[in-house]
Formats: structure tokens, sequence, C-alpha cells
């Protein structure tokens, strides 16, 4: 028995996310042991790093799966992208131990977060939009605190969570690309609840524009209670990579 690792890249805007579920079969996880049953003419379940939400696109997501016959890497590799959609690729297909999980094993993930300060006709469906330069004075104390958070249950949809909503914040930051009107931020972590990335970062944004006051919202989140900051939407949301 063999384990493949393959790395995939998809556009997530015409999905309905990654996960597999019952009453479509327009998901990435879908499409990609749809693929796989062309090919290899067998169902076989695909193992991946964790749930994108409908919309959200990835650059380096990891999955794995187990076949029995030793396969030819590249000759996998390109019978898969020929027969999936153009809106996913497979880069990389590897050979991993047999232990390897794409879920479990993960270490760190990382997400990037796109907004333009005002329209952008060219890849604008890739950004979420403002019409305001924020404050980024107080965008750095937001960040500053929400790396000391451990406790998320105030940023994200998640009711019950097994691990008590604890996630362990590796890094966050974000880059003003003045020239271009553009805003990037960067989070990493041990993990993710759900739709917490676009909560996080919603809440900057709202705080750097003045809407919402930072201590207020600390108090909040120290508490574990519900923010009334609404959700960024997940267009401009990538998974950029996971770390093992």
């Amino acid at each position: 028995m063999y384990n493949y690792k393959l790395i995939i890249e998809f556009d997530g805007l015409s999905f309905n996310g990654w996960q597999k579920q019952l009453f479509t079969d327009n998901t990435v996880q879908d499409q990609i042991e749809i693929a796989i049953r062309k090919i290899l003419k067998k169902d076989i379940k695909i193992i991946g790093a964790g749930r994108t939400d409908a919309k959200v696109s990835a650059y380096n997501q990891t999955a794995n799966f187990f076949y029995e016959d030793k396969l030819d890497l590249k000759k996998i590799t390109n019978s898969l992208n020929s027969v999936l959609p153009e809106t996913i690729a497979i880069k990389n297909i590897s050979v991993v131990s047999k232990i390897f999980h794409s879920r479990y094993s993960a270490k760190k993930r990382e997400y990037i977060y796109k907004i333009c300060l005002g329209k952008k006709a060219v890849s604008g469906n890739y950004y979420h939009r403002i019409n305001y330069i924020p404050d980024f004075n107080k965008i750095d104390k937001f960040i500053k605190f929400i790396k000391k958070v451990r406790n998320f249950k105030s940023l994200c949809k998640n009711k019950d969570d097994i691990r008590k909503f604890e996630c362990v914040i590796f890094d966050f930051r974000y880059k003003f690309i003045k020239s271009k009107k553009e805003l990037i931020f960067t989070i990493s972590a041990n993990r993710f609840l759900h739709s917490m990335v676009r909560a996080i970062i919603g809440s900057a944004l709202e705080i750097g524009r003045g809407k919402e006051d930072l201590i207020n919202v600390i108090k909040k989140i120290e508490k574990g209670e519900r923010l009334g900051i609404p959700y960024l939407p997940g267009n401009a949301l990538f998974l950029n990579k996971i770390y093992y």
C-alpha cells in the first residue's frame, strides 16, 4: 500500500468549498475524487489538510490518498490535470510515509487575505474592496493583542469545539502597497476555526476604520463573548501553504 501526497492549487470562486457535501458534488474534494475514479477506475477517498469555505481559493492545499499499486507520478499528475476542471490543478504528487496524514501531520497553516482600497478592474474578484484608508496604528495594536490570544470563541462560527476553541497564532502581519492601493494580510496558526481568519481580519478593519473600539473588542474576546462584526467575504481569502 502506497501513500500519495498531493499539492493542489484551486480557484475557489465557483466551488462550494473544499469539503464533500451531501447534496452537491460542486466541491474541490469531490472533483478530485471524480478525476481519480476516471483514471484509476476505483473509488478513492482523499484526505485534505483542512476545510476551506465557499469561494476560498488555495495556492498550496495538501491532500493524501492510499492506493495499493505504485504509480508513475508524472503520468498520474498529467492524467488527473487533463480531466480536472481548469480551476483545479495538481501541482505535485509524491510518495510519503504511511503514517503521513494531511490534516493531523500538519504543524502550521498559512492564509493570505487580499484587500484593495478602491475599485480594481483586473482580478478584482479576488480582493475585498474598501473605500477608506484604515488607521494602521490601531491595527498594529490589535495585531499585538491577537497574537497573545489562545481562546478564539469570539472569532469563529463554531458553537462547540473539542479543543475548547484554543489556537496558537504564529504570525500575523500585513503589507500596505500604496502604489497599488493594496492591503495584504498574512496569518498563520497551528489550526483555524470555522471562518476565524475572516473574523480576525474583519475585526482589524473595523477597528482601523473607527467603527469598533479596540478596548471594547479586547474585553469581549477575553470574556469569550460574540462580536457584532461581520465576517469578511471568502473570495479574497487564499490558503497559501501547509507546513509539516
